[in-house]
């Protein structure tokens, strides 16, 4: 009997081990092809120097962080894009490939190699890199994107 008690003891004195987190929420059916069809629409939009569209898929507070600087607010994004379209410039070739979606609950997370290439007043520019855009997802279903990190 008494060694039943000292192993009683024993196992009440070690520490408990601490419950495992709860697991988040599984993103609903279909989420990611939602998501990527998002991405695709704001593709389009910059391809077309759509400003319009390109509003439409993305928060007012949307935030760009590009070669070390940020620009806030999708007016401050936008305003360039409807200045290149109004000079006459046009985006030649606008390509993601290595596309990977992750969807948390009401947030996602899309990384992928863009190539970019664009004529400005007879320019040719050319651009690479990697992007990763942050999605919210609003009450209505619409996924919205917040934040742009590229790095060529």
């Amino acid at each position: 009997m008494s060694l039943l008690v000292v192993s009683l003891a024993a196992a009440l004195a070690l520490p408990q081990a601490a419950a495992p987190p709860s697991p988040e929420p599984a993103p609903a059916p279909g989420a990611e092809a939602l998501v990527m069809s998002a991405l695709e629409e704001l593709r389009k939009g910059e391809l077309f120097l759509d400003a319009a569209a390109l509003e439409r898929g993305m928060a007012a507070s949307f935030t760009v962080i590009e070669d070390a600087s940020r620009v806030s607010g999708s007016f401050a994004y936008l305003e360039p894009i409807r200045r290149l379209r109004e000079r006459g410039g046009e985006v030649k070739e606008l390509r993601f490939d290595q596309i990977l979606v992750r969807v948390y609950g009401g947030s996602a997370v899309a990384t992928y190699r863009y190539a970019k290439t664009w004529f400005e007043v007879g320019v040719r520019h050319r651009e690479q890199g990697w992007s990763s855009d942050v999605f919210e997802l609003r009450e209505d279903g619409v996924w919205l994107l917040i934040l742009r990190h590229r790095d060529r």
